[in-house]
């Protein structure tokens, strides 16, 4: 290890948030897509795959269109690629009659962590909506094209501006991983203009990075011997 990059954030909500957990079970009159919450606090959180995975796609897309066009949609799995460099090549998408396979996995140079709502959120969130509610229910209609019949879905969702505190740790073991952060900066940007979670194409998802701060720690630092530097970053 030469150096790790540690990135703080905090994440905003321009639109509504829909991560959604799933149904383990239904009720009557119940939501149908719950977002994904604190088992414990009932907090909505970010979970570090679903930032991590939309991320990944997005730089797959700009790096590798093509080749991903031709590949049937499938991630890409080639160590030729920044993009794999950066978050890593499973030994189970790799082709298994190659005589190098050894030599092409990779591991994940980030760690993505779960974010969770700041304190002034959550009071903001409790003020406006009651005490230890942090969500809130947006109706929507999927209309029959053909016959106009309604059906009336039910979905939870983050309220816009909400802000969760995030990290994601970047680890640069040769010297040529270096450009490695410049890349994860660009799939941040390129996330701001896309959007996070589920009803993308129906407004929800927006968010934006804020108040971005970059902690290099090198060895030294973690033998005692120096502090860390601080970087200032606008995404």
């Amino acid at each position: 290890m030469i150096k790790r990059y540690i990135i703080e954030y905090i994440l905003e909500c321009e639109t509504g948030l829909q991560i959604q957990a799933g149904n383990i079970s239904f009720d009557i009159g119940g939501i149908d897509n719950p977002v994904v919450k604190n088992p414990i606090t009932d907090e909505p959180y970010i979970p570090g795959s679903s930032l991590k995975g939309k991320i990944r796609s997005l730089l797959e897309w700009q790096e590798a269109s093509d080749v991903l066009i031709h590949n049937g949609g499938k991630v890409l799995n080639d160590p030729k690629y920044d993009v794999c460099k950066l978050f890593g090549v499973s030994p189970n998408n790799l082709n298994k009659e190659s005589d190098n396979v050894q030599e092409k996995i990779l591991v994940s140079r980030a760690i993505v962590r779960d974010a969770y709502l700041t304190e002034e959120s959550k009071q903001m969130l409790q003020s406006q909506l009651g005490e230890n509610i942090f969500t809130e229910i947006k109706a929507e209609n999927n209309i029959n094209r053909l016959t106009s019949k309604a059906s009336p879905r039910f979905f939870e969702r983050v309220p816009k501006g909400a802000e969760f505190k995030g990290e994601i740790v970047l680890t640069q073991y040769v010297e040529e991983d270096k450009r490695l952060l410049d890349l994860l900066l660009e799939g941040m940007r390129l996330l701001q203009d896309s959007y996070l979670g589920g009803s993308g194409s129906r407004g929800a998802g927006k968010i934006k990075f804020k108040d971005v701060k970059i902690y290099l720690r090198d060895r030294d630092y973690y033998i005692g011997k120096k502090e860390q530097e601080i970087i200032e970053h606008t995404i």
